[in-house]
């Protein structure tokens, strides 16, 4: 019988660790559960990580961003009141403004490296 495995981390390459650190700290409004040179792990629902890697010892500005990152709250007056709250508190690259698609309300913002962060409710 195969081993049942589960996908529990998401990792994601950035070009300067601290400037990225500093923007998930804001933006999850949390810290790290880790950080060491080069790696921070942020804790999710669960036993899963998220976690910033810059890959080398000095900042690497061409870094690949090739992810789009996403958090899901309850309901689509969750994703409305969190668009809000950033808004409020954080200097946000707006990529989508909040909309109604097939699978609810949704926006999305993008990280300093580019990655796309993807606000929505729970599936």
């Amino acid at each position: 019988m195969a081993t049942t495995v589960k996908a529990n981390l998401q990792l994601i390459y950035v070009s300067d660790i601290e400037r990225s650190t500093a923007f998930y700290k804001d933006l999850l409004n949390d810290e790290p559960v880790m950080e060491v040179p080069r790696y921070v792990a942020f804790g999710v629902e669960g036993k899963a990580l998220f976690a910033l890697w810059s890959g080398a010892e000095a900042p690497q500005p061409g870094a690949p961003a090739y992810s789009e990152i996403g958090i899901m709250v309850p309901t689509g007056e969750d994703v409305d009141r969190l668009y809000a709250e950033w808004q409020e508190r954080l200097d946000l690259d707006v990529v989508l403004e909040p909309v109604t698609e097939v699978f609810g309300r949704t926006f999305m913002i993008r990280d300093p490296d580019g990655h796309l962060i993807r606000v929505s409710p729970l599936d």
